[in-house]
């Protein structure tokens, strides 16, 4: 019965409790987060660029095939 009563208590406290006061969003952002979302789009450039190096490779490849077999 005690822990029942206790159970009680403690459920219609924390109902009763002030909610905690909603924090400001003034824009300003921690710097590790700044460095870690700079590096991300560091990453995301490197793997662009990655994407489009075997690409122009295969571009230039063929763009030599094609000018030495018209020189002949």
């Amino acid at each position: 019965m005690r822990l029942l009563i206790l159970s009680l208590m403690l459920a219609l406290g924390l109902t009763m409790a002030p909610p905690a006061p909603a924090q400001q969003d003034d824009g300003a952002v921690h710097p590790e987060i700044q460095k870690a979302d700079a590096q991300r789009e560091k990453i995301k450039r490197r793997e662009r660029l990655l994407l489009l190096f075997p690409a122009g490779a295969l571009g230039l490849t063929i763009a030599l095939i094609v000018i030495t077999r018209r020189r002949k």
